[in-house]
């Protein structure tokens, strides 16, 4: 009697997709029924509910890993593995759907390109995008992985790399995977670290783009909307003032940290 039941539910709720379309569903509905096809047999009503729940909502169920999914009743390892594919897909559907533009000569260009990397992200992520003179993408990768405290070490990195590339401007972002968008000191001094670094080697950083909480700010701020290859006068040194009380000192200590000086002038 209770197979059934179910099997004459989920029926209706087919007919139901196919009469009225997912628009007409609910989200804990769809993935109610996605769970048809781990789980052949049995009410799923309920596991989507717990799953929804458990995992903060349909990005936590998409983007949670196998193990943590595995651990909400009624969730086994095949129902695990099908969400993640389907969290994975969703992933490079949205890498798809990146602006392909010859030029990323705005805020928003370039916002559009780093964002699908940051979809289910639980960790924090540092991506660096490099351009020639034209404002055309020349680089693009994953600088590190960890706080920005931890990513000090690579501020020389990026440079090194920029220099290799004949890069004439960067563009660095960064996550909060659950915090909010409002910069804290440690970003800041990583973006001035970052500036500093590439300055040695008259490089300009554009922007310093940081993702959190579905918002996206800009720490830099410097050309309201549009970005510009070349250096203008107006650099971030005005922006990071007020959080150094002493730049000389926050110079050498870059000096010490980066050991670039000798290399200028060598």
């Amino acid at each position: 009697m209770s197979k059934n039941l179910h099997e004459n539910h989920r029926e209706r709720m087919r007919q139901r997709y196919l009469q009225q379309g997912a628009d007409a569903f609910s989200t804990h509905e769809l993935l109610e029924m996605l769970l048809y096809q781990s789980i052949p047999r049995g009410d799923t009503n309920g596991t989507a509910h717990a799953l929804l729940e458990e995992h903060a909502g349909l990005e936590g169920v998409l983007f949670a890993n196998t193990d943590d999914l595995c651990t909400t009743e009624g969730v086994g390892i095949k129902s695990a593995i099908m969400l993640g594919i389907v969290g994975e897909l969703v992933r490079r559907c949205a890498l798809e759907n990146r602006p392909r533009s010859a030029v990323f000569d705005t805020f928003d260009k370039a916002r559009r390109y780093v964002e699908p990397y940051y979809i289910g992200a639980d960790v924090e992520r540092v991506y660096v995008m490099m351009f020639d003179n034209g404002l055309h993408l020349i680089d693009f990768y994953l600088a590190c992985e960890g706080t920005v405290n931890e990513a000090y070490p690579y501020a020389r990195a990026i440079a090194e790399r920029a220099v290799r590339k004949r890069a004439a401007s960067v563009l660095i972002a960064h996550n909060h995977p659950n915090g909010f968008a409002v910069a804290t000191a440690p970003d800041r001094e990583f973006t001035h670290t970052v500036e500093q670094a590439l300055k040695i080697f008259n490089i300009n950083l554009l922007e310093h783009m940081l993702f959190a909480d579905g918002e996206c700010i800009g720490l830099l701020k410097k050309y309201a909307g549009s970005l510009r290859a070349s250096p203008t006068n107006e650099d971030s040194e005005t922006f990071f003032t007020k959080y150094y009380a002493d730049m000389e000192t926050g110079r050498r200590t870059l000096a010490d940290m980066l050991g670039m000086e000798n290399e200028k002038t060598e």
